[in-house]
């Protein structure tokens, strides 16, 4: 029959709905770099054409927990890869972070849409939520190029600043979220990640979350500026690929006004309460966090990490080993002599130092540059043997900084002693542990420090060093430094 409503049901062409192909009907049976690179090439582009914007929010968070499931096997691979970063582990490096870009993008073309439209009063806490999401994509993308000891995108930070402003200008009575994760970024960086082992750098994010709500930002003015101290407020300027500056670091000539001012002096105050750890206080106020990273995310952002001494540039190579146990084993018998003869006898092939070109030096350390060699797992805080090529001379040293810088890979460090030994350390008649005995420690008042592996012994312990020829009674000190491979402990120097 040619009903009126036939024919309209024909005019229209209604089709029978067909059912929704899910994400993880798509992705089923994929790893998880492919996984990535679906969602990266198809599954966010689709999304960006969704006209409806609450849809594509929800379609949004459906790719940002999808790839929850795959993210952080990768970025825990990542973390523990040696360095220079192998092929794999920069392939996967790529794919992380195409994804985290492609998102953040997503999210902000999301917000952009919302701050454009004539209904954006209307839909400020649908924007909220995009302009949060792309923050915290960014700054998981920030976090990613840190584990490899890189530097974040320039074109990062400028999607950053201008997700910010574009929350300040449109929606200023929805900004409290967005602030919290725009400083959030800011303070990470701040907390300057190239000085931290990389198994600490989640840790520092989760602090500077917790920390962004202390604080203070706002528009420079000529009465802001004037304000003291200088040390730890950072000028932002939004046109620039940036975390900015701290205001006592200023470059010449940098333009001051139409940019944003950090106050960071209440992050300052929480960072000492929590380092104080104040008793019977509930744990929820204080930072879940070791006492040494705290003291270092403290020492970043209060400026007061700054070079001590100028460097004197120049370009000899030298061989680097990393490791208590290999550079016990590299004092013992590979680094005291570079005759032929006596090298075939004692070296150890089980070392493979690599070979590095050393950039500068300070009188209390190196910069050193990786030319070729054995790749080793890293992270600020390992300690190294460095012997320049033609001498005898072994420098041990705390790696204190490293940095990706393109291809090449940059490690900065600080030379604990003049004179250093291989020891047997005993407690009565007991050998507790082989150790480094570092002779003198002028950085830290110049008495007699140990390297060892941690938890052996005690502040306050009694023990022998077993010098050649004159041993040593000592008592241990306190702990300088310490990670999961070592402990750095003063001796008294009362206790001879």
């Amino acid at each position: 029959m040619n009903s009126p409503l036939r024919r309209l049901r024909d005019l229209l062409s209604f089709k029978p709905d067909e059912p929704a192909v899910s994400l993880h009907d798509i992705l089923t049976g994929l790893g998880p770099l492919a996984t990535l690179e679906r969602l990266t090439g198809e599954a966010l582009p689709e999304a960006g054409r969704e006209t409806n914007l609450h849809m594509r929010l929800k379609r949004l968070e459906e790719i940002r927990q999808t790839a929850e499931q795959v993210l952080p096997e990768l970025e825990i691979a990542l973390t523990r890869s040696v360095l220079p970063l192998p092929l794999d582990a920069t392939t996967s490096a790529l794919h992380i972070d195409n994804f985290l870009k492609a998102l953040a993008q997503g999210y902000h073309a999301l917000a952009r849409q919302i701050a454009r439209s004539s209904r954006a009063q209307a839909q400020g806490n649908l924007f909220q939520r995009a302009a949060e999401r792309a923050l915290e994509a960014i700054g998981r993308r920030h976090l990613l190029a840190y584990r490899a000891y890189a530097q974040p995108s320039p074109s990062s930070w400028l999607l950053a600043h201008k997700l910010y402003g574009s929350a300040a200008a449109h929606f200023p009575e929805n900004l409290d979220g967005i602030r919290n994760a725009y400083c959030s970024i800011l303070l990470f960086a701040w907390f300057e990640p190239a000085r931290l082992h990389r198994s600490d750098l989640d840790t520092a994010l989760d602090c500077a979350r917790r920390l962004a709500p202390q604080a203070r930002l706002a528009q420079t003015t000529a009465d802001n500026l004037s304000e003291a101290p200088a040390e730890h407020r950072f000028l932002v300027n939004p046109e620039n690929g940036s975390a900015g500056h701290a205001l006592g670091r200023l470059p010449a000539g940098t333009p001051v006004f139409g940019s944003y001012l950090v106050d960071g002096s209440a992050v300052l105050d929480a960072l000492d309460h929590s380092i104080a750890g104040h008793a019977g206080e509930p744990a929820g106020n204080r930072l879940d966090a070791p006492p040494a990273v705290l003291q270092a995310l403290r020492v970043a952002l209060a400026g007061r990490s700054a070079r001590r001494f100028s460097r004197t540039r120049f370009r000899p190579r030298a061989d680097l080993v990393v490791g208590l146990d290999r550079v016990i084993a590299f004092l013992d018998g590979l680094a005291y002599t570079r005759r032929s003869l006596d090298a075939a006898h004692q070296r150890d092939d089980t070392l493979a130092p690599s070979e590095w070109s050393l950039i500068d030096e300070s009188p209390d350390g190196f910069l050193l540059r990786f030319i070729k060699g054995e790749k080793w797992q890293v992270g600020v805080g390992d300690i190294v043997a460095l012997q320049p090529r033609e001498s005898s001379k072994v420098h041990v040293c705390l790696v204190r900084r490293i940095a990706t810088i393109g291809s090449r890979l940059e490690i900065g460090l600080q030379m604990l002693s003049p004179q250093v030994s291989a020891v047997d350390v005993t407690t009565g008649e007991k050998t507790v542990c082989r150790a480094i005995f570092l002779h003198r420690l002028p950085a830290y008042g110049k008495f007699p420090g140990l390297i060892l592996p941690p938890g052996r012994l005690p502040a306050g312990q009694a023990v022998r060093i077993g010098l050649p020829g004159r041993p040593l009674e000592k008592r241990i000190g306190k702990c300088i430094d310490a990670n999961d491979g070592l402990e750095f402990v003063a001796l008294d120097p009362k206790s001879d």
